[in-house]
């Protein structure tokens, strides 16, 4: 390992380290299975795994907004638009400080998200409802090309799951090539926005639920869901796994201990995030990184 060299690389248990994209500020971990590369510019690379671990949330926020506007800028350079999922919670607060951003071609922005309750979008628990609140509300993405469940299914979160995952189902096969690349009978996302559970599930996809073995239809109904409410839709795990590029991140004590098991243990099967491959990225704050064993 050469010492001049520059940026966090961790690769866990069964991937192997790999070159990755090196943003400002990103900390050194000295480690055996540790790689550093120091560039000027973004380094374009695929690889299994990539870690990069910065000291305080605030930069996990830029590195996250700068890959994300990457993405898009790459994306619509190549066919004219730039397709990304995004997850519920809290995930979506961090790209905040791309409101107000001239330079961002928001009208070739199709936004999805990779589950979703079976509730009105004006219900507290919708993802989309908190989505439009933190970001999306305040930016000019035309409101066609933001892909909310029909919420009209939605009178009762009892009996939604199964007509609300059909209709997304058929709406996301419905749109062309340029807008959804479709590679093996699979739509090829440009990125995802993930998060993640203490009990390691992703989407709505839960440890040892039926649902991680089922490969069609592109988007599943969910109707035992652990956390409340009960009915949902999500991605299948083939979906999330043909995206070009998948992004987790990890900011707290309270997501570290899960985090670490997730990279460590990749393709546990008792773990659903552990079964996200191909290119994946971790951006992780010191404290959501300190459970890594590094």
């Amino acid at each position: 390992m050469n010492a001049a060299l520059g940026t966090t690389c961790l690769a866990p248990r069964g991937h192997t380290n790999s070159i990755h994209r090196p943003w400002s500020g990103a900390t050194k971990r000295p480690a055996s299975n540790l790689c550093h590369r120091r560039s000027g510019g973004a380094v374009r690379a695929s690889m299994d795994t990539g870690v990069q671990i910065f000291p305080e949330q605030r930069e996990v926020e830029g590195a996250l907004a700068n890959l994300t506007v990457q993405a898009a800028e790459q994306a619509i350079s190549e066919r004219g638009s730039f397709t990304v999922a995004v997850a519920g919670g809290s995930l979506i607060k961090l790209l905040g400080s791309l409101k107000g951003k001239s330079e961002i071609d928001w009208n070739n922005w199709h936004v999805f998200w990779v589950d979703e309750r079976c509730v009105p979008h004006e219900d507290p628990e919708s993802n989309f409802g908190g989505a439009m609140k933190a970001l999306f509300g305040d930016v000019p993405i035309p409101p066609s090309q933001l892909y909310a469940i029909d919420e009209s299914l939605c009178h009762s979160n009892l009996g939604a799951a199964q007509p609300c995952a059909e209709e997304y189902d058929a709406r996301l096969k419905g749109l062309s090539n340029d807008i959804l690349p479709v590679k093996d009978g699979l739509p090829v996302f440009d990125l995802l926005l993930l998060g993640f559970g203490p009990d390691g599930h992703m989407c709505s996809l839960f440890p040892e639920h039926p649902l991680l073995k089922v490969t069609e239809p592109w988007i599943l109904p969910i109707m035992d869901s652990p956390k409340p409410p009960p009915e949902r839709i999500t991605f299948s795990l083939p979906v999330v796994n043909a995206a070009k590029m998948k992004c987790f991140t990890a900011i707290g004590e309270g997501k570290a201990e899960m985090a670490a098991k997730i990279i460590e243990s990749a393709g546990d099967t008792f773990i659903p995030a552990s079964l996200v491959k191909g290119d994946v990225v971790w951006l992780l704050d010191a404290a959501g990184a300190s459970k890594l064993k590094i």
